[in-house]
């Protein structure tokens, strides 16, 4: 059995490594984030050949003029034509309710989220599944309904890119959330997925067909279709989530500047 003094001496062992292991992961560098790469690009020589291909040369990137510019996707919207990076969503029609459909739903909320906004002056954009290569805009977003074997469960989703170069898309999501709620009444639900936050548009690391670095973007799941109360305002009556996203782009973008 061990005695007191060698317990005491474990215990001091254990504790010193403990504090080492602390100190060594406050002061372990960590890799800049996107949104310090600018400043870093300032003071130390970046070999921008071991960057990814899509980051090398945005230190110099500028906004195209004009006015602000808007990309709304509508959910497996023409999914047959996908590419082949992206074949698997050839056969991912979305979700659906009777006769009534996801791309279907979406794709009204868009029309009238796109009439909402030129009215503001903003260029409006409607892309299907397929995301031009490397495709710039202020802001990208992508609308989709959600489905459920449980026909009580309500509510939407909203959610940013896991991986964000522009460091603006989480306050984005925020805004649209905020504004969404307030237009349609419809809950929050908090079950964001890992397929949200990597959606395919977004990851412009792995895939051809996605969103340009320095765009702003965002998915929303705009409520369930298989929800009665839901479809009450996603589906007949698609210009209050129109407004709610329409208010939610506005004033995110008033809070910018070009």
């Amino acid at each position: 059995m061990p005695s007191k003094r060698s317990l005491i001496l474990g215990t001091l062992l254990i504790t010193a490594a403990t504090g080492a292991l602390w100190l060594y992961e406050r002061q372990k560098p960590m890799p800049p984030s996107a949104s310090e790469y600018e400043s870093l690009a300032e003071t130390v020589e970046i070999d921008e050949s071991s960057l990814h291909p899509r980051l090398r040369g945005l230190n110099d990137w500028k906004r195209p003029d004009g006015p602000w510019h808007v990309a709304i996707q509508v959910g497996h919207l023409q999914a047959s034509d996908a590419p082949d990076e992206l074949e698997k969503l050839r056969i991912n029609t979305g979700t659906s309710y009777g006769k009534v459909t996801e791309w279907e739903t979406s794709l009204a909320i868009a029309e009238k989220t796109k009439t909402i906004l030129e009215a503001s002056g903003i260029a409006v954009e409607i892309l299907p599944t397929t995301i031009p290569p490397n495709h710039w805009s202020d802001i990208f977003i992508s609308i989709h309904t959600d489905g459920n074997e449980n026909a009580s469960v309500s509510g939407y989703k909203v959610a940013s890119p896991r991986r964000d170069y522009t460091g603006k898309s989480e306050e984005f999501a925020a805004t649209l959330g905020m504004e969404y709620q307030d237009a349609t009444s419809l809950p929050f639900d908090d079950n964001i997925t890992k397929a949200m936050r990597g959606y395919y548009a977004f990851n412009w690391r792995r895939y051809d067909h996605s969103i340009h670095p320095e765009t702003v973007a965002a998915i929303i799941e705009t409520g369930f279709l298989t929800n009665a109360r839901a479809r009450s305002v996603i589906v007949k009556t698609p210009e209050i989530p129109a407004q709610g996203i329409a208010s939610g782009i506005l004033s995110f973008l008033a809070s910018q500047k070009k």
